[in-house]
């Protein structure tokens, strides 16, 4: 079992540990500068996970999404959604979200002038609650 998840997180993939605030926080900026570097680095964010639950997505400043593991929801509009406007208002930061009785945590910080990268996730995967979440 200790092989496993040890090979799990060195590919990038799914693992069954709680993940740190600070290692998502780490592992964005890691990712933001790749971005910069190279922006055909944004592909290798579909099969990146945080956790079980967590996944990457950019959204736009107008609300659209650039980037999403799911590409039936890329050119999207969420314009008008209440969730997205706090993110594209905010840039950078964390917030709250329930949805029935699951905890959805969403960190998200510029990626540049005009996009957002977004890392959603369950609060189950997470060691501890962020204290500077909403």
């Amino acid at each position: 079992m200790r092989l496993i998840i040890l090979v799990s997180i060195i590919n990038g993939c799914a693992t069954a540990v709680p993940v740190s605030v600070d290692r998502i926080r780490s592992e964005m900026a890691e990712i933001k500068k790749n971005i910069a570097e190279n922006r055909g680095n944004i592909e290798k964010l579909k099969d990146k996970r945080i956790g079980t639950t967590g996944y990457y997505y950019i959204v736009d400043t107008d609300g659209i999404i650039v980037f999403h593991p799911q590409s039936a929801l890329i050119g999207s509009s969420f314009k008008n959604n209440r969730f997205i406007n706090k993110i594209i208002d905010e840039k950078t930061g964390c917030l709250v979200n329930q949805l029935g009785n699951r905890i959805h945590i969403v960190f998200y910080d510029q990626l540049n002038d005009s996009e957002i990268l977004c890392l959603s996730i369950l609060s189950d995967d997470l060691r501890a609650l962020p204290a500077d979440c909403r």
